[in-house]
């Protein structure tokens, strides 16, 4: 099994969403989530962007790519701010690269 289909059970179960529940949500059909889970089929690209945000997962956190705890706080804090102090971030991250 991969690490996708691992992850994508595992972060289904936390947001408590069935199999059937999950594939609602993304207009598939009631077997669609199973196959993914079970490694039968993958999603295309536009369809894990999906997954991912109905999970409020991050696309590296469905397909296995691990965060160092810093880095996941980052990203926890980063997405509780308002767009507007998002773009100060962005702007204040590019200017110090400078």
């Amino acid at each position: 099994m991969s690490d996708f289909a691992k992850n994508l059970k595992r972060f289904r179960k936390q947001k408590g969403y069935s199999q059937q529940k999950l594939a609602k949500a993304l207009d598939y059909g009631y077997t669609a989530i199973a196959n993914y889970e079970s490694g039968r089929n993958e999603p295309s690209f536009d369809d894990l962007i999906r997954l991912a945000q109905i999970l409020d997962v991050t696309l590296d956190e469905l397909i296995g790519m691990e965060f160092t705890l810093e880095e996941k706080t980052l990203v926890s804090a980063f997405k509780k701010l308002s767009a507007e102090n998002k773009n100060r971030i962005l702007d204040l991250m590019q200017a110090l690269q400078s």
